[in-house]
């Protein structure tokens, strides 16, 4: 990790196993006050480094009692040196600048102090717009510790009524304020521990004499978790954790920023989320199992580091935290969490290694008849036969493959999807599996595929890994489409797709690309139609279609309350994409609150009445357009 001087130091003590105190040099202790009720206790329901879908959460959620309007203070001296105003992300958000190089971030605040507010109206009326990001000049807007800034909101894409708070450091890295210390936030509660997953890193490997990924749900005594039965291992294995960290006085399972993980005493694994640089947010989809949350709906923290991982949270790391163990050596496991308080918990569990079995005396856990882990295809056969051979075929030729192992009433195939991209296996009972293997696209490098339908181009930054694309053309009675893996393998970029239809669709060029992965809930791609083929982009693997959305965005007056306008607005498949309103000619600000579909109007010059020939224009993202008008005066 880069070190400054608004860097803090980090101090760990791995002979006990505890992360000790973080200390920010630059930063004086008490410098900071805090941003909501100051004098009060008060309570989170985010905090930093916490494990989100598609980001580590930045900074705390400060709980503002269930509802907007509670006034929010600088948390220091310093001047406004952003604002950024949207319907998503932030929302209306103030970052303030401090003589000590950091800066603080205030978000989906509901209104700012007065003379920021006239500045902000201004510059929206100037730009003619509704979201914008704006840089007052150095000094413009001051406040001391503990002036009134705002006051706190919904806005963006907060899903409740709450304040965002932020400190960066002078590389705007985020940090953790909790580490930093305010009274106003309690906090004697150790980590839980839920569940611990492991997992085969490569074809070699067995949990429990099976290759794959399998959970082991904890018991727990005070602070200490455990499961109580030795798990037997072979070969190259990667350790993970489901757990969350409880403050006082509320419910929300926020993250556990530490974890150390001790094998036989021994350290081979530690990190400490002590800031976050926006640039490696997309970093969480390999910090965390992809596939596991996908399939479990729980976010694993990964204790290894995995192939394009390049995340600088990590401390003391052996052999990338994997665990490789000979055969009879036993490992006793110790996995220290830690809060930014300093509550600890720890998980206890013992290893064993074995070596490989030929036939097990359980079932399989799986139920599906074949899946993919990272590099191997596993297949499963009804039948307990040592003959019962399985033929490949891929477009390079064949393959025979023998059981990898035998379970009481299947026989398991392992195969090396490095070697061959089989697009369909003959099992001995009859049955036919087909795949669709289409590629093999390695990571860090361009790569394209190009079938008689589609293509698919991949950027470097595209992959974490190697991915093995298995893409289809469906064409259906009712519908076709576009499948191109499950969503269960993380995407670090957009991938690229050319695809030409095989039905015929009346006026073509009123259709657009949706990802269907949820049938009910269409998503929006767009893409664009020429030569034949529609060309779009794509950031999650999943099912492609076309469908075709004519249906103008519904607008819908609310009420006219003291010169103000209010609308519902929607759309039925795309959603909404833009909106303008003018009155007697004259451009009128607008503002956006998606969550609730509302949209309300805002006068530069609230002197002036509200009267005179409106228009409200609103589209959608397939081009279609609603006008609603209204003359002012006579409603």
């Amino acid at each position: 990790m880069r070190l400054s001087k608004y860097v803090f130091l980090f101090i760990t003590l791995f002979t006990t196993g505890l992360n000790a105190q973080v200390v920010y040099d630059g930063i004086d202790e008490g410098y900071y006050a805090f941003p909501i009720l100051p004098e009060k206790i008060n309570y989170l329901s985010g905090t930093m480094g916490e494990l989100r879908s598609s980001h580590f959460h930045a900074g705390l959620d400060i709980k503002t009692e269930g509802r907007t309007g509670l006034e929010v203070y600088s948390a220091a001296k310093g001047y406004i040196s952003r604002i950024r105003i949207g319907p998503g992300g932030y929302g209306n958000c103030l970052y303030i600048s401090h003589p000590n190089g950091t800066t603080t971030v205030y978000a989906h605040m509901d209104k700012f102090s007065p003379k920021v507010a006239e500045y902000v109206l201004q510059q929206l009326y100037d730009k003619k717009t509704h979201a914008t990001n704006l840089f007052p000049p150095k000094g413009q807007f001051t406040f001391e510790k503990g002036d009134i800034i705002g006051l706190s909101g919904n806005t963006g894409s907060s899903t409740g009524p709450h304040l965002h708070f932020e400190i960066r450091n002078i590389n705007h890295e985020v940090l953790d304020p909790l580490r930093i210390g305010f009274s106003q936030i309690k906090d004697n509660i150790a980590p839980t521990a839920v569940s611990i997953g492991l997992k085969a890193m490569n074809i070699n490997a067995r949990i429990g004499g099976e290759f794959g990924r399998f959970n082991f749900d904890l018991s727990q005594n005070g602070d200490q978790f455990y499961f109580k039965d030795t798990i037997e291992v072979t070969g190259k294995i990667g350790l993970e954790l489901y757990g969350f960290d409880r403050l006082n006085g509320a419910n929300n399972r926020n993250g556990i920023p530490i974890q150390s993980v001790k094998m036989n005493g021994e350290i081979i694994f530690s990190q400490s989320i002590d800031t976050i640089r926006f640039s490696e947010q997309k970093n969480i989809k390999i910090h965390t199992n992809y596939q596991a949350q996908k399939e479990t709906y729980r976010r694993y923290n990964k204790l290894y580091i995995d192939d394009g991982n390049t995340l600088d949270f990590y401390r003391e790391v052996k052999n990338n935290g994997f665990i490789q163990l000979k055969a009879d050596e036993t490992a006793d496991i110790e996995i220290t969490l830690t809060d930014s308080y300093a509550n600890t918990s720890k998980v206890n569990f013992t290893l064993k290694g074995v070596a490989p079995i030929s036939e097990l005396k359980r079932e399989p856990q799986t139920k599906r008849p074949y899946f993919v882990q990272d590099n191997t295809l596993v297949l499963y056969q009804p039948g307990n036969n040592e003959f019962a051979k399985v033929t490949l075929y891929a477009a390079e030729g064949s393959k025979v493959v023998d059981p990898a192992y035998k379970t009481p009433s299947e026989n398991v195939y392992l195969v090396d999807l490095k070697s061959i991209l089989p697009l369909k296996a003959d099992m001995t009972n009859g049955d036919t599996l087909t795949f669709n293997f289409a590629d093999r696209v390695p990571a860090t490098s361009k790569h394209s595929f190009l079938a008689d339908s589609y293509s698919l181009r991949f950027s470097k930054s595209t992959l974490f890994d190697t991915v093995y694309i298995q893409a289809e053309h469906v064409v259906e009675e009712d519908m076709e489409y576009l499948s191109v893996n499950e969503d269960v393998y993380p995407l670090k970029g957009s991938i690229y797709a050319e695809w030409q239809p095989k039905r015929q669709y009346e006026d073509i060029e009123k259709y657009h690309i949706y990802q269907i992965n949820n049938p009910k809930y269409p998503g929006f791609l767009g893409g664009e139609y020429k030569d034949g083929k529609f060309a779009f982009s794509f950031s999650t693997f999943g099912k492609f279609t076309l469908m075709k959305d004519d249906i103008a965005p519904e607008i819908r007056l609310t009420s006219r309350k003291q010169d103000v306008l209010y609308f519902r607005i929607s759309d039925e498949l795309s959603g909404i994409k833009s909106f303008e309103a003018h009155i007697s000619g004259e451009w009128l600000l607008m503002h956006y609150e998606p969550k609730r579909r509302l949209l309300w109007s805002e006068r530069l010059d609230k002197t002036k009445p509200l009267e005179g020939e409106f228009e409200l224009k609103v589209s959608d993202n397939a081009g279609n357009e609603s006008i609603f008008e209204l003359k002012l005066g006579e409603l």
